[in-house]
């Protein structure tokens, strides 16, 4: 279509463009080139007319017109300019020579010449330079053709997102095409340059150009170990589409090969997952194939249906030892596979599960390796308010326990409790009363071993629990809690000692476990009791938005009966008092918070269990945690976290976890960041356990970050996240 021309004089060029100019774009990354503000666009004008502003005209009777004196194309809000121009009406062609600079809301280009073809659109510049204000990049090239698609596409280009002046690193091509409305970069015969230094050599490359998903290659990571050597790891990245993309990642390992790594996300309304794999051929150190999978899956087949898919498989025991990896570490005993479906309404709940288990100590024996559950049933019921405020409550669960080696069978239970809850102002009293069966048809015992045990029990509880308040402060500003509970627990002995143990562990005894009906967890052993646990919690509040400052629990049992039910290994117990536990929790003033937890046993006058933790948080990326564990004969522990800046560019990060009983450092990192607005560089070092019997390895990782080109293949943010409370970078 052709395009009307309004030529003006200097003049009304100059009362033309005195409207507001419109605002710069805010950059995209961190190095800002400052931008001149864009005049704004004509609103007297059709958006087809171009405005030549120019102070000497001259035309002939050939079409052909020469603006000598400084010439301005306007069109919208994109403007043009030269020190001199030759206009061809016949072809609607403008050839531009001296000063070129075409410049819009977030383009600049400048150059020696250039033409301009205002029926096409197309505009090319020679010798010319340009700037990306919204990304923010910059650069040269030899030329530079822009259509009106948004697509600038250079020859003999370079490119970098650094400050002008600064070209600490480069992007060189033959040929480089960036589509603005895509947001990807494409270049040809590339060379990626980090210093002076070339890094990265490629035939053909994409990249993002601004902050959406993109496929292209990813930075690559370099490290080095004990276990592994000299460590490559060069990621592609696939944008397949908005709810779905791959990662695949070729990672040579000088002492045991090329190894292939893949994942695959994928998220719509009703799915999640991701799906990973690992294989390394004919390992140069075991000389067999090496290979990991895993999935996870959550998916929503209804309102009231889900499915959950939870599944890692290695090839071998010894594959984390050697090929250690953010999906599992070394000290792992087990690795679960776990297919669920659930059900939920407003009254009943159901599971369907199948879960096996790939042992990886070799160390154990075969009787010491987890049962398989195939399958798993569990349903479930709740019904409240019903007349007299009872609520009725059913659990039932059937179960097949499998195993190579020792007793296999079925397991069913069947639990129906009735339930009074009164509330009288702040007091509460809840009785309960269930009886609880279980029964099992096993296969493979001993001889002499009953192969249909059964057990019928009732269970009795009543809790009272109270919460009293007061205003606190001279202002009262804060609102402190008292929250007294007892629960007094029977359940008569029945001998269990027939019954086998599939899953069933007497845990540790802590809070929460203080007010259980049952001192086991799992359904081969119900502990039999007649016990009053004894509780009090108070808490320190705001006021003003509820946000607590301390919360303080106290609490120990008194046992009026032997307890007799044991699990194997177990000598029953007559003892009339438990431990005493207690627990403090405080958040200072939003920066210390202070955990505390403490087990002491009377009749041995010993400390059974202590933890404390501190941590210092004054802002989102300065954080210190200092912790300390213990546990009587099994357990001295310290451990020191934290990320903090310590300079105008450099921050670090590290961890440091160390048995004082072993005297063995556990796990420890150490990372150096130095940032600046266009790239980054981060140099981690890393020292863990690579195997159950106390071997560690030490791998080194450099990790260089080109900003507004592409990010690392893996991130040291996962080990910060892992070891440091409280780090949440994304």
């Amino acid at each position: 279509m052709r395009r009307a021309l309004l030529i003006l004089p200097w003049a009304a060029a100059a009362a033309a463009g005195a409207a507001e100019p419109v605002p710069v774009p805010v950059p995209v990354y961190g190095c800002a080139i400052p931008a001149p503000q864009p005049l704004a666009p004509r609103t007297d004008v059709g958006a087809d007319v171009l405005d030549v502003l120019s102070g000497d005209v001259e035309v002939d009777l050939n079409g052909l017109t020469i603006f000598k004196d400084r010439l301005v194309l306007r069109r919208r809000d994109i403007q043009l300019g030269a020190d001199s121009a030759r206009y061809d009406r016949s072809t609607g062609e403008f050839e531009l020579s001296g000063n070129i600079e075409l410049r819009d809301p977030d383009t600049w280009l400048a150059g020696d010449s250039a033409s301009y073809n205002t029926e096409s659109g197309l505009f090319r510049i020679e010798a010319a330079k340009f700037e990306l204000y919204t990304l923010p990049a910059r650069g040269s090239a030899d030329s530079i053709t822009l259509e009106e698609t948004r697509v600038l596409t250079l020859k003999d280009a370079s490119y970098t997102t650094c400050a002008r002046g600064e070209d600490d690193w480069l992007l060189r091509a033959g040929s480089l095409s960036i589509d603005r409305e895509t947001g990807v970069g494409t270049a040809r015969n590339a060379r990626l340059e980090f210093q002076g230094v070339p890094i990265l050599y490629s035939p053909w490359l994409t990249y993002p150009v601004d902050g959406r998903r993109r496929s292209g290659l990813l930075l690559p990571d370099f490290g080095s170990g004990g276990q592994r050597g000299v460590e490559v790891a060069v990621p592609y990245y696939f944008n397949l589409a908005p709810d779905y993309d791959a990662t695949f990642t070729p990672h040579y390992m000088s002492k045991r090969g090329l190894q292939a790594q893949g994942e695959f996300r994928y998220l719509s309304e009703s799915t999640k997952g991701t799906l990973n794999g690992q294989f390394l051929p004919d390992d140069d150190v075991t000389g067999e194939d090496r290979a990991l999978v895993y999935w996870y899956n959550q998916s929503r087949l209804s309102d009231r249906w889900r499915a959950t898919i939870d599944a890692t498989q290695v090839s071998d025991s010894a594959y984390f030892e050697n090929l250690s990896t953010g999906l599992g570490s070394a000290s792992q005993t087990h690795l679960r596979q776990r297919v669920d479906f659930e059900y939920f309404d407003n009254i009943w709940s159901a599971l369907l599960r199948l879960e096996d288990y790939q042992t990886l100590d070799d160390s154990l024996t075969a009787e010491e390796r987890p049962y398989q559950r195939l399958p798993q049933v569990a349903v479930n019921g709740y019904w409240p308010n019903n007349p007299l405020g009872l609520e009725y409550r059913l659990q039932t669960e059937l179960t097949y326990f499998n195993r190579d080696t020792g007793t296999t069978g079925l397991r069913a239970n069947l639990r129906p409790q009735i339930a009074l809850p009164l509330r009288f102002g702040a007091l509460s009293l809840d009785s309960a009363a269930a009886f609880d069966y279980t029964a099992y048809s096993l296969d493979q015992t001993a001889p002499g071993v009953a192969q249909s045990p059964s057990r019928s029990l009732p269970v009795y509880s009543v809790s009272l629990s109270t919460l009293l308040e007061r205003a606190w402060g001279k202002d009262s500003s804060m609102l402190q809690t008292i929250e007294p509970r007892l629960q007094f627990v029977h359940v008569p002995y029945e001998n269990q000692s027939d019954m086998p143990v599939f899953d069933t562990i007497q845990p540790e005894f802590d809070i929460v476990q203080l007010f259980r009906t049952n001192r086991y967890a799992g359904l081969d052993r119900l502990g039999d009791t007649n016990k009053l646990d004894i509780g009090i919690t108070t808490r320190l509040m705001r006021s003003a938005d509820g946000s607590q400052i301390l919360t303080a629990t106290v609490g120990e049992t008194r046992y009026f009966t032997a307890q007799d039910v044991t699990l194997p290994g177990e000598m029953p117990s007559d003892d009339s008092t438990s431990d005493y536990i207690a627990e403090l929790g405080m958040n200072i003033n939003n920066r210390w918070n202070l955990d505390l937890g403490y087990q002491w046993d009377s009749d041995a006058n010993v400390t059974r269990m202590a933890e404390a933790r501190v941590m210092y948080k004054p802002a989102d990326n300065r954080i210190i945690n200092l912790s300390y564990r213990f546990r009587r004969d099994s357990l001295r522990e310290i451990d020191i976290t934290g990320t903090w800046p310590i300079a105008a560019r450099w921050s670090f990060v590290g961890r440091y976890d160390y048995s004082l009983l072993d005297n063995q450092v556990l796990e420890s990192f150490f990372g150096l960041e130095y940032s600046t607005c266009c790239w980054g560089l981060r140099l981690v070092t890393q020292r863990n356990l690579t195997s159950r019997d106390g071997n560690s390895d030490t791998t080194i990782t450099l990790q260089l970050l080109l900003k507004g080109f592409g990010g690392p293949g893996s991130s040291p943010e996962r080990l910060i996240d892992r070891g440091t409370l409280g780090y949440d970078r994304y």
